[in-house]
């Protein structure tokens, strides 16, 4: 068995859901928990990918490795590894979360999101 790990540092998809659920963040940093490291310590083969160009080297040697394999994939902390599928209820609880946040001085809290994941949107002509 192989398992790609993708670490963002974060417990991020509660993290999302407590935004869209309008709460702030608590909680949820991971503080550079090193998932492979964690599978060596287990017996197991375990790779880490700080960087995009390591990743390919990575699941290489995860994948001819005879035995199981985790590959620890670093990415940003507000990257979205898949599109969220927007309702309303979505939109109402964070449109709440950013209130609070702004409101609360940690309107900060909405720049990161924004910054990593604006740039993947269509642009409209």
């Amino acid at each position: 068995m192989k398992v790609v790990v993708l670490d963002n540092g974060t417990l991020s998809f509660v993290e999302l859901e407590m935004k869209a659920g309008g709460i702030l963040n608590y909680g949820t940093d991971l503080d550079d928990l090193d998932f492979a490291a964690v599978a060596r310590a287990a017996g197991i083969l375990g790779v880490r990918a700080g960087r995009a160009g390591e990743l390919d080297d990575a699941l290489r040697e995860a994948f001819v490795h005879d035995g199981p394999a985790v590959v620890d994939a670093r990415t940003a902390s507000q990257e979205l590894s898949l599109p969220p599928r927007l309702t309303y209820d979505a939109v109402k609880g964070f449109s709440l979360f950013a209130t609070r946040s702004v409101l609360s001085g940690e309107g900060n809290e909405m720049l990161e999101p924004a910054k990593t994941n604006l740039h993947e949107l269509p642009l409209l002509h």
